[in-house]
């Protein structure tokens, strides 16, 4: 008596009416997030991607953003940035550049301009800019490299 409900449950599985087929072709891959707009942030010391509705933008304007730190709903979920305030950048499409300006008022407090970026500020920049690119492009963010002040060209892997 205990082996028909087996038996039942083998015949409905081998009876599906579902025959094999070949390989289907659906198209390209997903290229991913492709809408808005992708900055990297800081969390527990690693880099984060977090998307934005404004844009897709250049990379220019990507790196404002950047600069303008995470929103109070990023920070909820303990995202920074290792940007300086103080930060003066001019970006393309292929590299970012140190502004070498005059020291800024910043919260009341004079500061020197910045002539070097932490590894992790510089890693928000690269992927932030090579995110950016590479929405413009259609390509995938690792096709992207970015010309670092002083450093050669990197990729966002790189930090990652």
């Amino acid at each position: 008596m205990r082996t028909w409900p087996l038996a039942l449950l083998l015949a409905a599985c081998t009876a599906c009416g579902v025959g094999p087929t070949g390989v289907v072709g659906a198209g390209e891959p997903a290229r991913g997030f492709t809408q808005g707009t992708r900055l990297y942030f800081v969390q527990d010391d690693r880099l984060v991607s977090v998307g934005r509705p404004e844009g897709p933008l250049d990379a220019a304007e990507t790196v404002e953003l950047l600069a303008g730190g995470p929103t109070s709903k990023e920070r909820e979920r303990s995202l920074d940035t290792r940007l300086p305030k103080n930060i003066a950048v001019r970006v393309n499409d292929d590299g970012f550049t140190l502004e070498k300006g005059a020291p800024m008022l910043v919260g009341g407090r004079w500061l020197p301009p910045v002539p070097r970026l932490s590894r992790m500020a510089t890693g928000q920049l690269v992927c932030t800019i090579a995110a950016a690119t590479a929405a413009k492009r259609g390509v995938d963010v690792d096709d992207v490299r970015v010309t670092v002040p002083a450093e050669g060209q990197a990729r966002c892997a790189d930090f990652t």
